[in-house]
C-alpha cells in the first residue's frame, strides 16, 4: 500500500474517520477470533483432561495383571549366617542352606621394586636405557628407553601379554600375576635384568634370585547344600531358582531356613498408589465441570489486552475460560463409568463372595459424618483393614483387581473383569471420545471436531479480512473523490472570486 495524503482540501482526518469505520466492520471478524480462541481453549481442556486420564490408565495398568502382585520377597532366619534377596522370580517358597565352604579370593604372585628417589613423577623420563625379561622370557624382553617413564613402562607390561599386570603405588613399582596365571608352573615369577644393563632406576638387578615374587596362592569355591542339592560357586554370592543368596558363616550339620513369599508391603503400596491417583483424578475433573460459567466475559483481543493491562487482561481472560467444560457430557460420561467400575461386586467361578467388592478390602466411600455426594465417589482408604485382606486373603485381593473374563457376553464380561480391567477398558472409550473431540496433540493430521471447527474459523477469518480490504479501499477511493471535488470546487470558487475583483 502506498502512502495516502488525506484531509488536504477538506481538513478532516479522514484517515481516523476510516480506522472508527472499519471498527465497525471488524466486528463480525472480532466475534469470529473469539469465537476460535474459546474453541481452541476448550480443545486444549479436553487434551489437559485427556493427559489426566492417560496418567490413571498408566496406574491402573501396573495393577491389572496377576504378574505385577507376585513380586517375593525373600527372608531368612539367621542372616548372620546367609541373607537372600529376590532377583527374579522364584518357583519355591523355602530354601534349606547348609554352606559346607566359603569362597575364597585367589592371592597372585607379586613383587615390588623400590624406585630410584630422583624419580618423582610417573610422568617423568627415567634416563635410562635397559632390558628385563620376566620369568625367564630373554627371547621377548621388555625394552626401556632413557625416554621412558614409569607411565610408558607400566603400559609396554600390561601390553605384553606374558600374564602380568603393573601398578605405580607409592612410588614402588608392583608387578603381580593376573589374576588365574600360574606362571611357570610354580606358583612364582621372576624379572631379570638384561645384557649388563642398569635397572637401578626402576630397583631392578641382573639376579634373578634377589627379585622373588611371593608364591600365588589359588582362589577356592564355596560350597552350599541347597535342598539336598550341592551348589558351588566362585564367590560368596550366587543366585539360584531367581534368588541371590550370600553365605556368610559355615554351618555344617545345622542347616538354617530362608523363605521366598509374596511381598505384601509392595502390594499394599501398589493398591494404595492406586486409591490416591483415583482420586486425584476424580477430584480433578469434578471441579472442572463444575466450574462457574461467567456470562459476558469473552476471550480478549491483543488490542483489548494493550488497552486494559496485563493484570487487569489476564483476569478477565481466567473469567472467560471458567466453565468452559461445565456439565460437559465426555467427562460426566466417564466419571460415571470410573464409579460403576470400581463399585459393581465381582462375580465368577472361584471369586470369594467376601472379597468380591473394594469396600471389603477397606476401600470404600467417606466415613461417617461426610454425605456421600459432596465427595462426587472419591475413595477412603482404612490401611489396616487392607493390610490384614493382603496377609491373610492375598490371593482374593489380587483377584478383584486382576480377573479376566473370556465370556462373549458384554455384561457378563463386565461382571466377571477385575476392578483394573473393567476401569482401563472404560478409560480407554473415555479417551477415545475426547479425541474424537479434541484430537491428541501429538498427530499432525488432526480431524477432530474441535481441529475442523478451529479450521473453519481460521479460514471464515481469512474470507473476512480480504473482504475488509476491498471495503477500507472504497472508502479511501470515496474520500480521494471527496477531496478532489472539493479541491475543483475551491479553484474554481477562487477563479469566480478572481474575475468579479477584476470588474
Amino acid at each position: 500500500m502506498g502512502i495516502r495524503l488525506t484531509g488536504m482540501a477538506s481538513g478532516m482526518d479522514t484517515e481516523k474517520m476510516i480506522k472508527d469505520l472499519m471498527k465497525a466492520q471488524r466486528q463480525p471478524v472480532n466475534r469470529l477470533e473469539k469465537s476460535k480462541i474459546s474453541t481452541e481453549w476448550k480443545r486444549d481442556a479436553y487434551r489437559e483432561m485427556n493427559t489426566l486420564l492417560a496418567d490413571l490408565q498408566k496406574t491402573v495398568n501396573d495393577i491389572r495383571y496377576s504378574a505385577n502382585f507376585n513380586k517375593k520377597v525373600a527372608s531368612s532366619e539367621n542372616d548372620a549366617i546367609a541373607s537372600a534377596k529376590v532377583t527374579g522370580t522364584p518357583k519355591l517358597s523355602s530354601y534349606s542352606i547348609e554352606v559346607q565352604k566359603l569362597a575364597k579370593s585367589e592371592m597372585p604372585a607379586s613383587m615390588q621394586f623400590d624406585i630410584a628417589a630422583s624419580i618423582t613423577s610417573s610422568k617423568q623420563q627415567l634416563g635410562a636405557s635397559f632390558e628385563f625379561a620376566i620369568d625367564g622370557d630373554t627371547a621377548n624382553t621388555i625394552k626401556v628407553e632413557a625416554t621412558d617413564t614409569i607411565d610408558s613402562v607400566i603400559a609396554k607390561i600390561n601390553g605384553s601379554g606374558k600374564g602380568v599386570e603393573a601398578f605405580h603405588i607409592d612410588n614402588k613399582l608392583v608387578i603381580k600375576s593376573i589374576n588365574g596365571n600360574n606362571l611357570g608352573g610354580d606358583n612364582q615369577f621372576d624379572i631379570k635384568v638384561q645384557g649388563g644393563g642398569d635397572g637401578s632406576v626402576l630397583g631392578m638387578t641382573a639376579a634373578a634370585t634377589s627379585n622373588p615374587s611371593s608364591t600365588r596362592v589359588a582362589g577356592e569355591d564355596a560350597v552350599v547344600v541347597i535342598n539336598g542339592v550341592k551348589q558351588t560357586s566362585k564367590s560368596n554370592v550366587f543366585k539360584y531358582d531367581g534368588v541371590e543368596f550370600t553365605v556368610k558363616t559355615i554351618n555344617t550339620g545345622n542347616p538354617l531356613t530362608i523363605n521366598s513369599k509374596t511381598d505384601e508391603e509392595a502390594v499394599f503400596n501398589s493398591i494404595k498408589g492406586f486409591v490416591e491417583k483415583y482420586n486425584n483424578v476424580i477430584e480433578t475433573i469434578n471441579k472442572k465441570i463444575a466450574e462457574p460459567k461467567y456470562k459476558g466475559y469473552q476471550p480478549l483481543l491483543d488490542e483489548e489486552k494493550e488497552a486494559l493491562g496485563d493484570k487487569t487482561a489476564e483476569k478477565m481472560d481466567k473469567m472467560a475460560k471458567s466453565g468452559i467444560l461445565i456439565r460437559d457430557s465426555y467427562l460426566t460420561n466417564a466419571l460415571n463409568e470410573m464409579r460403576r467400575s470400581v463399585s459393581a461386586p465381582l462375580t465368577g467361578t472361584g471369586v470369594n463372595s467376601a472379597f468380591d467388592t473394594l469396600s471389603e478390602i477397606g476401600i470404600g466411600g467417606p466415613p461417617t459424618g461426610k454425605a456421600a455426594y459432596q465427595e462426587n465417589g472419591k475413595l477412603y482408604l482404612n490401611e489396616e483393614k487392607l493390610r490384614n485382606a493382603i496377609n491373610s486373603n492375598g490371593a482374593d485381593v489380587v483377584k478383584l483387581f486382576t480377573s479376566f473374563s473370556s465370556s462373549t457376553d458384554t455384561g457378563t464380561k463386565y461382571n466377571e473383569s477385575g476392578i483394573a480391567e473393567r476401569l482401563y477398558s472404560n478409560l480407554s472409550k473415555a479417551m477415545s471420545d475426547i479425541t474424537k473431540q479434541a484430537g491428541s496433540g501429538t498427530v499432525v493430521n488432526d480431524d477432530s471436531y474441535l481441529s475442523k471447527k478451529i479450521g473453519q474459523f481460521a479460514d471464515d477469518i481469512n474470507s473476512w479480512e480480504d473482504r475488509l480490504k476491498i471495503i477500507e479501499n472504497r472508502y479511501y477511493k470515496q474520500f480521494a473523490a471527496m477531496e478532489t471535488a472539493m479541491s475543483k470546487a475551491q479553484s474554481q470558487g477562487s477563479w469566480f472570486a478572481q474575475m468579479l475583483g477584476q470588474k
